[in-house]
């Protein structure tokens, strides 16, 4: 039964897709993104660096192999890899999200719960729980994080809230339902928090495609912000509850917006022939939160040929740095182009970028994920 929910979830998704702005206030070039170091990572294949642990000093990354993890060291160097099996002893189904702490796995899976399991694969502790569950996400988000003596983490869908009503109903449900569920890992009880915030362009009653909300906890604030919209949401903790603070705008002019549509037609709306602005990461360094974006390409521009390499081209990579209040400093800040970026950051500010091979039309038999650093002139 979990199976054939998920499948449904997936389908919903992949038929749902396939039926020049200067900054609003002169500022001063004062920053650059450059390129420091890379990892050359001798793997022939794909993998997808996930998150860095400071106190190993590793990286752990995904494969294209299920459920194959690999742990690499701060020069690149595969030390070790662990396949989890799907059945048997010390078993699981589905890495969804995957954190490493303290050189301990925290696993989301896609289907039971939390897992915890040491590099060498052996169970620590899991927490299931209590409820089956579809994930309607595609970020990097972290498996959960501590909220007091708590945890909390990226709401699922519970089945038991797909009987809302038609498939349109669905997609308003996911318009509007808290981001995150806190649960108490000893009572099991749990609710609610994160309301969706009334200041984003997904709660102006359109329907602009799945929202695929991204979620981080950077220091003491909670940083939230959608696949297609040069804002994003500040939120801090009152209690246990997590409560929006304040709306920061990227102030970026001619961003291309995605096609608002009714939720009637929902189920009939695409994304082929859209290039809307989007943030690809957000990151918290050093006082300054960086934001890596793009501003999008004209509708009528994508209609002419929407398979056009040149599309990449126009859709240019860019920059923006704010302050320790989140006042914008700096937009437009030109970046390396061909980067696919990761969630993961060192203790020295470096921000890990996959190289995209696709992008430059190579294929090596080695992986590069580049170094890197916000510099202030």
């Amino acid at each position: 039964m979990k199976q054939v929910y998920f499948s449904f979830f997936i389908l919903l998704i992949l038929g749902a897709s396939c039926t020049k702005k200067k900054a609003a206030t002169d500022f001063k070039q004062d920053f650059q993104i450059e390129i420091t170091d890379s990892l050359q990572i001798n793997y022939l294949g794909d993998l997808w660096i996930q998150d860095y642990d400071s106190v190993s000093q590793e990286f752990v990354a995904t494969t294209k192999n299920d459920q194959e993890l690999l742990f690499i060291d701060s020069k690149g160097e595969i030390t070790s890899n662990l396949k989890i099996p799907f059945e048997g002893p010390n078993s699981m189904q589905g890495i969804f999200l995957l954190s490493y702490r303290n050189e301990m796995l925290q696993i989301l899976s896609s289907v039971s719960g939390f897992h915890f399991i040491t590099k060498d694969g052996d169970f620590k502790r899991s927490i299931l729980l209590p409820y089956q569950y579809i994930i309607h996400n595609n970020s990097l988000d972290p498996a959960f994080t501590s909220l007091g003596e708590k945890i909390t983490y990226f709401k699922p869908v519970n089945f038991g809230d797909l009987g809302i009503g038609n498939e349109i109903d669905f997609v308003k449900y996911l318009y509007s339902v808290p981001f995150l569920e806190v649960l108490d890992t000893v009572s099991m009880e749990r609710h609610d928090t994160m309301d969706f915030p009334k200041t984003s362009i997904y709660a102006d009653g359109n329907y602009y495609f799945f929202p695929f909300p991204k979620i981080q906890k950077l220091k003491d604030k909670w940083y939230l912000h959608f696949d297609h919209e040069l804002k994003y949401f500040v939120y801090e903790e009152i209690g246990e509850e997590i409560v929006l603070e304040k709306t920061v705008d990227l102030e970026v002019e001619d961003a291309v917006l995605p096609r608002a549509e009714d939720f009637e037609v929902a189920m009939q709306y695409t994304m082929s022939n859209q290039r809307p602005a989007t943030i690809l990461q957000l990151y918290r360094l050093e006082g300054k939160t960086i934001v890596f974006y793009k501003k999008g390409v004209p509708e009528e521009t994508v209609e002419i040929d929407p398979t056009a390499s040149n599309l990449d081209q126009m859709n240019q990579t860019l920059a923006a740095v704010f302050d320790e209040e989140n006042k914008l400093i700096q937009n437009g800040i030109e970046v390396p182009e061909g980067l696919i970026f990761s969630r993961a950051n060192t203790e020295d500010g470096e921000i890990l970028a996959k190289k995209n091979q696709d992008f430059f039309g190579t294929e090596e038999d080695q992986v590069v994920y580049y170094k890197l650093k916000l510099i202030d002139e």
